[in-house]
């Protein structure tokens, strides 16, 4: 009977341990989008003051998960490759960064900015996708306006899509996010690059309208 209870607690002390010993859970990692690289001026033009928002997103994209499309009708979200924040609140201020930084202006505000704000143009962008594709590539589809927020009207309205070419497109179609690409890179690092290039390249051609607007 000694011997019994004896095995019987020795197996009781040791089920913990081994149930600890099979616990594999890979750790969360967790990303932002990156600015581009700044643009040296000697002379920066303070005078344009830039208003950045709203900034919506689709629903499925307000998560925590990074999210690729594994088919035309079907998501992949990545449950331990997520947003270091929310990603509408990192695009806006990438936006931001990428604007001042092309105008040369420090004067960029992030709706919703104080009401005595003197800003002279407001950029307001609607995002339709922003995501992996299913062929590897990175999608960004924005409706985008620039409005006059002291009268409400809008100055330019428009539909632009970018495409990036990413490097794992084996991740996007599997939906694997613990594929190493060595080096302690994976997959979703250059998920969130090409995402990063799409913003940049959005950037740009808001930049490029805003000097057209200002008569630059």
């Amino acid at each position: 009977m000694r011997t019994y209870l004896g095995f019987t607690l020795g197996a009781l002390f040791l089920l913990p341990l081994a149930l600890d010993g099979c616990d594999t859970t890979p750790p969360t990692r967790f990303y932002v989008l990156s600015t581009m690289a700044d643009q040296a001026t000697a002379t920066p033009d303070k005078g344009t003051a830039i208003g950045i928002g709203p900034v919506t997103l689709p629903e499925y994209l307000n998560r925590p998960q990074i999210v690729t499309r594994i088919g035309d009708n079907q998501l992949a979200f990545a449950e331990f490759d997520q947003w270091g924040g929310g990603l509408n609140d990192n695009v806006s201020r990438v936006l931001a960064a990428n604007l001042s930084n092309l105008l040369h202006t420090d004067r960029v505000s992030l709706y919703p900015w104080q009401s005595e704000a003197p800003v002279e143009y407001q950029v307001t962008i609607d995002v339709v996708n922003f995501e992996q594709e299913v062929d590897g590539s990175s999608l960004l589809t924005v409706f985008w306006s620039i409005v006059d927020p002291r009268s409400g009207k809008v100055k330019l309205m428009r539909r632009s899509n970018y495409r990036e070419a990413a490097v794992s497109a084996q991740a996007a179609a599997t939906g694997d996010s613990g594929t190493s690409q060595g080096s302690g890179a994976h997959p979703y690092d250059s998920i969130v690059a090409a995402m990063s290039r799409n913003l940049e390249a959005l950037s740009r051609d808001i930049a490029d309208a805003l000097n057209g607007l200002r008569g630059k």
